[in-house]
């Protein structure tokens, strides 16, 4: 009978080690995240704001700093922009691939610009698209797009991708990662359902896809 139970015990034990596995592999070879669903985007803004040069109503004004909550906000987000402990080239890759996978014209029309200034190439831009698994990315720049993903399917950063970017970063920056990509995810939302506008001159998203 003792027998019987340790086998038993022993089949049971192989087979939870073999789906972890699995799974461990699965979440290892996972392909790119899917976007956001498409939606209807909107042509002009949603609420009353007044219209700026070349008939764009500015984005502080599609959520006034008079109010205490707007005013909170803004202090926040344009912390990003001004102060930030990785390196601004990594900063704009989590960005853009955040902007991508959420649909975001507004930021990604920007941090296009932002990005080249940054150091990435035209090609490094339009790449993002592909995801972390597209050919030509580093070994870490894969790293940082595969948290972003994570981040964007999850709301989490799998061990194996917090450990590659804990070779690179300290705590402090590994904390950033996630803060930058919520920050620009809410941001996305917020400028996409409100129906903020790009200049006409600034180029948004790429031909958007399903995927």
């Amino acid at each position: 009978m003792r027998s019987l139970v340790a086998v038993i015990g022993v089949t049971l034990a192989c087979s939870v080690f073999s789906l972890a596995g699995v799974a461990q592999r699965s979440s290892a070879t996972a392909g790119p995240a899917d976007r956001v669903q498409p939606f209807d985007r909107l042509a002009g803004p949603r609420i009353d704001v007044p219209a700026g040069p070349q008939g764009v109503a500015p984005l502080l004004e599609f959520c006034p700093e008079r109010t205490e909550t707007c005013r909170n906000y803004w202090a926040y987000t344009i912390h990003f922009v001004r102060n930030y402990r990785i390196p601004l080239r990594d900063k704009e890759l989590l960005i853009l691939r955040t902007a991508w996978l959420s649909r975001g014209d507004y930021v990604w029309g920007r941090h296009n610009l932002m990005g080249q200034d940054a150091g990435l190439t035209e090609e490094e831009v339009a790449r993002i698209t592909g995801g972390p698994d597209a050919a030509g990315w580093s070994e870490f720049d894969a790293v940082l797009l595969r948290a972003a993903d994570e981040l964007h399917t999850s709301r989490f950063v799998s061990e194996a991708t917090w450990d590659a970017l804990g070779e690179r970063y300290t705590q402090d920056q590994l904390v950033e990662v996630v803060l930058i990509v919520g920050n620009y995810t809410q941001l996305t939302m917020f400028q996409n359902t409100l129906g903020v506008q790009l200049p006409s001159d600034v180029e948004g998203l790429p031909q958007e896809s399903a995927r």
